[in-house]
């Protein structure tokens, strides 16, 4: 049984409610983090009475403490869940929506979109607004089977084939390793499936970073793409605002203290961490929100313009979906050095255990052959119109380049705004059937 020890303290049952998601040993089943998630979900609902009572979010569509299949299921939308290994054992989820509720065909040929989630985030992220509202749902809708994928370290990914593997070795990965074995893992078994060579992908966040990274690795990947769509897109992040990747920023050279604050393997913030967070970004609203013990809107911002107060609990209930501590710092190895490149293990020995080489290697644009279309978000917090405009000029590429249509539209908004229909997701399904 889970004890909370500052029962009286909000902020410390919110970073439980992270920490224990996050630092659930990738050998949990999934009922038994389903129970967690109920029963943190639980002590997070009080105040929040009026949960259901908003039309456009009908309980029976969005539900916090399920899967994303049982999601998508829920909705009257058919729903698959694919399981593959990858070439280095680490066990991936991935979810299909093969067709729309509305036309039920399986051996109808549809052209294929897959979905890749952002850091500390899931497959989930793609339908928990309900249909017409989450881009999965519209997708299918428009005639799409689609896919989305999980990297490893995430809810739905936590296994691995070799079950004496320690905590320290499954860990040590970055989105290195999501870009060379991750992607190309999910994308293949999808055109296998399908039996489609050709498909879109649209990635947020990280998802856009290790697309990129992954055509460095495979590029098959970009000479198979139709269309990428790039959402809060980016390779480096040296402008970045967010608070915590600034301060691990300045501490990138001394691994032992970001270890002690972020987590040992999986990433776990410190309390006193999130403490120092809260205080240097929480506006009320989101204090008001209970929105300041959530890692990912401290690490991202948050609009009350586009994030429906009814939905918060779940969206809570799904993130941050977790990942590795290692890949935190390469993001905060970007802040410092400005540099698209592999992830520095902090010493010349280590680097030559995985690189075979001294440095980690830099990667490059030209081999990103697909066309590329970029929505960027004015007020990012993770990903300024600076460093879009760094990929923007270094992409061979790209054949749109969209700035979202509202000043406070921040990195979230991509995958929760309630106005993303007319500001993102038209336009970017408008532009698909171009190609």
């Amino acid at each position: 049984m889970i004890t909370l020890l500052r029962t009286s303290c909000c902020l410390f049952i919110l970073t439980l409610f992270g920490s224990i998601l996050i630092n659930a040993d990738f050998e949990y089943s999934e009922n038994e983090v389903q129970k967690i998630r109920r029963y943190m979900y639980e002590m997070t609902i009080k105040g929040y009475e009026e949960f259901d009572k908003n039309d456009h979010y009908p309980k029976s569509t969005i539900n916090v403490n399920k899967p994303t299949d049982q999601i998508i299921a829920e909705a009257g939308y058919p729903s698959e869940t694919h399981t593959l290994v990858t070439d280095d054992g680490y066990i991936l989820k991935v979810h299909r929506i093969p067709c729309s509720r509305n036309d039920v065909d399986y051996g109808k040929k549809r052209p294929v979109v897959f979905l890749q989630h952002g850091l500390l985030a899931s497959s989930a992220d793609y339908v928990l607004m309900g249909p017409g509202h989450a881009l999965a749902y519209e997708l299918s809708d428009a005639g799409y089977d689609v896919w989305m994928g999980n990297y490893r370290g995430n809810t739905y990914s936590r296994g691995h084939v070799n079950d004496t593997l320690s905590k320290k070795d499954y860990w040590t990965f970055s989105w290195d390793e999501m870009a060379k074995y991750d992607l190309p893992k999910m994308l293949s078994h999808m055109q296998k499936v399908t039996g489609q060579k050709q498909f879109f992908y649209i990635g947020h966040s990280m998802g856009t970073l290790t697309y990129y990274t992954a055509c460095n690795y495979h590029p098959w990947i970009g000479e198979s793409t139709r269309l990428m769509v790039g959402y809060g897109p980016h390779t480096v992040v040296p402008h970045l605002f967010s608070p915590l990747f600034r301060v691990m920023a300045d501490y990138i050279n001394d691994i032992e203290w970001l270890f002690d604050k972020l987590g040992v393997y999986d990433f776990m913030p410190s309390n006193v961490l999130l403490d120092w967070l809260a205080a240097k970004v929480c506006s009320k609203d989101m204090q008001y929100e209970s929105l300041c013990s959530n890692i990912l809107f401290l690490i991202c911002g948050y609009n009350k313009h586009e994030i429906n107060s009814t939905t918060l609990p779940y969206i809570m209930g799904h993130t941050p979906a977790g990942t590795s501590t290692w890949n935190m710092i390469h993001y905060a190895q970007s802040v410092e050095s400005g540099e698209w490149k592999g992830l520095d293990f902090g010493s010349t020995e280590a680097n030559l255990k995985h690189w075979n080489s001294e440095k980690p290697p830099n990667y490059n644009y030209s081999v990103v052959t697909s066309p590329v279309a970029l929505f960027w978000a004015p007020d990012d917090w993770l990903v300024v119109p600076e460093d879009v405009e760094i990929l923007r000029k270094n992409l061979p590429n790209v054949v749109q380049y969209t700035r979202v249509n509202e000043d406070a539209y921040t990195h979230l908004d991509f995958l929760w705004g309630m106005n993303n229909l007319d500001l993102v997701y038209g336009p970017t399904m408008e532009l698909m059937k171009k190609y």
